[in-house]
């Protein structure tokens, strides 16, 4: 084991146990306390080194707890409905396509039982039973599927689509709001800018807004037509 420790550089020697010093300068042998490096007479009993060590404690179960369920969020129940809908979606689409490369002969007959050693059964093949069914991957298939519709019908009860519609009014007010402030100041800038008298500013602002209503609408439309196939792509 000191072979795979580094040497003190210190006293030279490895530090099997804690990594302190005795009054000779040798490494000392006690044992370190719980989560720390140091023993109870080198300083692992104080005030700071418990509070470090819980530290680490907690640190390290929430790692475990990261690894086995992921952190908590706050999310609003709207969002986590269509998150688990989104979730649905994407198990149905993999396991289908898992199911759609099987041979027709795996579908409704596969290996249900494996055994090894003394575990053998007579009349066994090699230890392994086949029996008819339906595969693993098709009650899967199957039942997420159902959790689908189910996910989905709740969506539908919880007017998640009415309130994505809501949302995307509301963006489109506050575009079109962002957008008119920026050409009434680019307007008001070229006016500036050229020192327009009365009549040609008035001209310009016909203008103006008579080539924003056709540009405008038409950029926008453009937009979203892109949006719409990287949705369809994607």
């Amino acid at each position: 084991m000191t072979d795979d420790l580094m040497p003190c550089s210190r006293c030279g020697q490895p530090h099997t146990r804690c990594s302190a010093h005795t009054r000779a300068g040798n490494p000392c042998t006690q044992r370190p306390m719980a989560d720390q490096t140091v023993c109870r007479m080198h300083g692992g009993s104080s005030p700071r080194a418990l509070a470090a060590a819980e530290a680490r404690r907690t640190e390290r179960r929430a790692l475990l707890a990261v690894e086995a369920f992921g952190l908590p969020r706050e999310v609003d129940p709207h969002t986590a409905l269509l998150e688990e809908l989104h979730r649905c979606a994407g198990a149905v689409q993999w396991l289908g396509a898992i199911v759609a490369d099987m041979d027709r002969s795996e579908v409704a007959w596969g290996r249900v039982k494996e055994t090894h050693g003394t575990q053998l059964e007579k009349g066994t093949d090699n230890g392994v039973t086949y029996q008819a069914g339906p595969n693993a991957f098709v009650a899967l298939w199957q039942s997420e599927r159902d959790r689908l519709v189910k996910v989905a019908k709740t969506c539908l009860d919880a007017g998640i689509e009415e309130r994505r519609v809501r949302l995307a009014e509301s963006a489109g007010q506050q575009l079109a709001a962002v957008l008119r402030n920026v050409l009434d100041r680019m307007l008001a800038a070229l006016v500036e800018a050229i020192g327009a008298e009365r009549a040609t500013e008035i001209a310009l602002t016909v203008l103006w807004s008579q080539f924003a209503l056709e540009i405008v609408p038409d950029e926008l439309r453009r937009l979203a037509g892109g949006s719409e196939e990287g949705g369809v792509k994607g």
